[in-house]
């Protein structure tokens, strides 16, 4: 079966900045940009840059209404000229060093709003961004860059010291402001709807992340069908809460900016309590697992009117909660792969509606089909997998033409078009509603990250201290959104079974040495967070992998901690911990992290709120991740100040060690 379808304050802002080049090298032996990205015969007629294109809207409301406020950020405001002018100075300055339609441009920068200059700015010049998030580990940047063939990359100064070698680094920064070259910054770029705009690198089975390519032409239609759903709902301060290594991030951004509307700008949605734009936020869009712990910090944003889900499975009970505890008037339920540009499926859920959620109608840019192994439409209610085509579908991957022809596939009911394998299974409802029922593979969803089992297991089994591996997720008990990575490993060296007969059991020395290596190459998301130890892996009657008898992780049998609580603020707040992470307070010492202990983001929300609670002081999620020990943020706690002392220096310290050290990266503080 297939379906188709049819002004505000403005604070201070920064002004821009002349580039300096870091470096100056050149890869040799690479495909040349036009081949990686279907420059050439592919470009019909040229048109300027408001056509057919994911940031020509942008700039035609940027020249109507130049004094609106386009982004919130703790720097202050940014008007829609003033990101006009700095991305078109930028963009003046990429084209000299050689960007162009089917170039790809890196950027690698901190959340501030010199990343949406460098992003527009890219656009503008008529090359396509690759996004490059400063907290992936040295080789997972170093694979994107090369891979995709780039050779130039834009930066900042907090985060030039992130980026691979080998392309040359223009960062923003110094002290002289940039003049135009010419009488006119407006030139517009000549490029086609049909060049790419942006590569988003996915997790991949064959354990090396894929680029896939995305057409301004699909984000075009993407806009267009995001006017049509969103019509009713202020975008007047959208929360900008993804990476931008997360398609969903396009949507963040340039769905408001299209329309006249606000970004708040957020390091993640762990830190929106914290924002002082927080009385802004009228929109956000997340993954149910984030939203949950948003839910359970409490204090929703009184402005929040409209909220997007998606990225794993939407329950029921989530949005009754949602519609409860908040002033939301819509939660929409969203659906779609990377390579169908941010969303192929939406839904409005509606209040009093009983039952699961489904993935609601395809959207205008998007055909779905539910078919069998031969190929063959299915008809509704007979569960199969879901296809994809349409408008908002990618080209393929880059540089993977097997992959490409595996997983886009010719179209049987459309000579000359394509369709992708989305690996999803799904049926259709009465009345043309797509319900989402599982994986035909073992990609997997955790927080809204699409990662591959089979990559994180490769990974694994290159360990030396692994001799076989198997990743799979556990959900919290109670929190079944709130799923972890958990490694299934047998040991290069088995232990004897001991006297009990155990065969299953952990190892935390064993545990860090794994963890560590895994950290220098995968980003945060992709490492799991326990390692269970097996004699063997159980497998099926023909020699396979057996997942479903992967047992449950054992408890973890921590012993008595030798640095206790000296204090009553220490005292209370390991008595909070253990509450939060289950474990006895006997071992939770002063000098322990939350997340050594085995926290995450999304239970910092719940600390903070608890916290605020027991103290009667308010405490945020930023001043978690500023004071990590329990010995420092007693001692901030006591003191009634931010004045920092020694014990939260000294804290401050061996966090900063710690986490090089887990990355791998070297890069110890001075002591």
């Amino acid at each position: 079966m297939c379906w188709s379808s049819g002004k505000g304050d403005h604070g201070y802002v920064a002004r821009l900045f002349p580039l300096r080049a870091l470096s100056d090298g050149r890869q040799s032996g690479t495909p040349t940009p036009a081949q990686h990205f279907g420059v050439g015969a592919e470009r019909n007629r040229a048109v300027t840059v408001t056509t057919g294109t994911l940031h020509g809207r942008l700039l035609e409301y940027a020249a109507q209404a130049p004094e609106t406020p386009a982004i919130y950020s703790d720097a202050g405001v940014m008007t829609y000229g003033e990101l006009d002018r700095r991305s078109a100075l930028l963009a003046e300055q990429l084209v000299v060093e050689g960007a162009g339609p089917g170039v790809p441009v890196g950027i690698c920068a901190e959340r501030t709003s010199d990343l949406f200059v460098a992003i527009l700015a890219t656009l503008r010049s008529g090359a396509c961004y690759l996004p490059l998030d400063p907290k992936y580990p040295d080789e997972r940047l170093a694979f994107m860059v090369a891979d995709s063939g780039t050779r130039l990359l834009l930066s900042t100064p907090a985060s030039a010291d992130r980026c691979p070698a080998g392309p040359k680094v223009l960062v923003l920064g110094g002290s002289v402001t940039v003049e135009p070259r010419s009488g006119s910054t407006r030139a517009p770029a000549v490029m086609a709807p049909a060049d790419t705009a942006y590569v988003i690198y996915t997790s991949g089975s064959t354990g090396r992340p894929k680029g896939v390519p995305i057409r301004h032409s699909s984000c075009a239609a993407m806009l267009s069908e995001a006017d049509r759903i969103f019509a009713e709902c202020d975008l007047s301060g959208v929360a900008a809460v993804s990476s931008i290594c997360f398609d969903l991030a396009v949507m963040e951004i340039f769905v408001p900016l299209s329309r006249g509307g606000g970004v708040v700008l957020l390091e993640s949605a762990v830190h929106l309590f914290e924002s002082p734009h927080l009385h802004r936020v009228t929109h956000i869009n997340t993954v149910p697992s984030v939203m949950g712990s948003l839910l359970d910090g409490g204090s929703m944003p009184d402005g929040l009117r409209s909220v997007v889900l998606g990225g794993e499975v939407v329950r029921r009970q989530l949005v009754d909660r949602v519609y409860a505890e908040s002033k939301v008037e819509r939660v929409f339920n969203g659906y779609g792969p990377t390579e169908g540009t941010v969303f192929c499926t939406f839904k409005t859920v509606p209040r009093d509606e009983t039952g699961e959620p489904s993935i609601g109608r395809p959207s205008s840019t998007a055909r779905i089909y539910v078919l069998d192994d031969g190929l063959r439409p299915l008809p509704e209610g007979e569960p199969g997998e879901i296809y994809l085509g349409g408008d908002g579908l990618a080209r393929g991957y880059l540089n993977r033409p097997l992959l490409t022809a595996e997983r886009f596939v010719p179209d049987p009911q459309l000579v000359g078009e394509r369709m992708y394998r989305t690996g999803d299974i799904g049926r259709f409802l009465p009345g043309g509603e797509l319900e989402f029922i599982g994986r035909a593979d073992h990609q997997v969803k955790v927080r809204g990250y699409r990662i591959e089992l089979e990559e994180a297991e490769s990974w694994l089994s290159g360990c030396p201290e692994v001799r076989a591996a198997a990743v799979a997720v556990h959900a919290r008990e109670g929190q079944p959104n709130a799923g972890s990575l958990v490694a299934y490993v047998v040991p290069d060296e088995p232990r004897a079974v001991d006297a009990e007969g155990k065969d299953v059991w952990l190892d935390e020395a064993l545990q860090a040495r794994i963890t560590k290596r895994l950290g220098a190459s995968l980003p945060d998301h992709m490492v799991p967070e326990k390692v269970v130890f097996l004699a063997e892996l159980p497998v099926s009657p023909n020699g396979k992998l057996d997942r479903a008898a992967l047992p449950e992780p054992p408890a973890a049998v921590a012993s008595a901690t030798k640095e206790p609580a000296s204090t009553p603020t220490e005292a209370a707040l390991v008595e909070l911990w253990a509450q939060l992470l289950e474990r006895d307070p006997k071992t939770i010492g002063i000098h322990d992290t939350f997340f050594d202990l085995g926290g995450d983001s999304l239970l910092l929300i719940r600390l903070a709120k608890q916290m605020t609670r027991r103290f009667g002081r308010r405490v945020g999620v930023a001043d978690l991740f500023r004071f990590r020990e329990i010995t420092a943020l007693a001692d901030w706690l006591d003191s009634g100040d931010d004045a920092e002392s020694t014990a939260i220096t000294e804290a401050k310290r061996r966090a900063t060690n710690r986490r090089a050290f887990v990355r791998g990266r070297g890069r110890q503080s001075a002591r």
